[in-house]
């Protein structure tokens, strides 16, 4: 877990490694990235989060099961 605590308001969050790591790919950042930016829940401020120390684990494949499960037919 990371550990998070808003500049701004002063709210403490937490991520998971794993979420962090979903959403890198999910913008398309390859490799080791040295900074994530967070959106605080309570206020919405982006914070910078250095990924230093930090272990990414695999992205999760998320699988297009929409296209096989809806054929057009009814």
């Amino acid at each position: 877990m990371i550990k998070v605590r808003c500049f701004k308001c002063g709210f403490a969050f937490q991520l998971s490694e794993q979420f962090v790591a979903n959403a890198l790919a999910a913008e398309g950042v390859t490799g080791k990235p040295t900074h994530y930016a967070a959106q605080c829940p309570r206020c919405r401020q982006v914070n910078k989060l250095p990924l230093k120390g930090v272990r990414l684990p695999e992205p999760e494949r998320i699988e297009a099961s929409g296209s096989e499960e809806s054929t057009g037919e009814g």
